[in-house]
């Protein structure tokens, strides 16, 4: 399991991201720090999880999701990609290679998935 989650959503509105979130997770709190910075604190099976929205967070039109917890219900971001896809039909990016405590990912591989399909590809940011 990875320490931490994270995706890249292609022109996806925040509010619509979460309204996603509600229908798996209990908002304990929510706050905008910024004009484009979301925080929220979400429980999921007892669990409490930081979840940072970032919005122009790859060039102006990827949103970050950040998952500050190893407590979410997938195992890995392509995990996570997949679900946030089939529910908002948005082009979804992450990390193809999660994170590795060696360091020995490429740092340009990621996988997404989009309405012509899904695979690795180079995303240099």
């Amino acid at each position: 399991m990875q320490p931490d989650i994270e995706i890249y959503l292609l022109s996806c509105p925040t509010e619509r991201i979460i309204r996603w979130l509600e229908q798996d997770f209990s908002v304990i709190d929510m706050h905008k720090p910024s004009d484009i910075v979301t925080k929220l604190h979400l429980e999921h099976n007892g669990e409490v999880i930081p979840v940072t929205i970032l919005e122009k967070a790859a060039g102006k039109r990827f949103t970050s999701i950040w998952f500050d917890s190893d407590k979410t219900p997938w195992e890995n971001d392509t995990e996570c990609s997949k679900c946030a896809f089939e529910a908002l039909e948005c082009e979804v990016r992450c990390n193809y290679q999660g994170w590795q405590e060696d360091g020995q990912e490429d740092p340009d591989l990621w996988w997404h998935i989009n309405a012509e399909g899904e695979g690795p590809f180079i995303w240099r940011l």
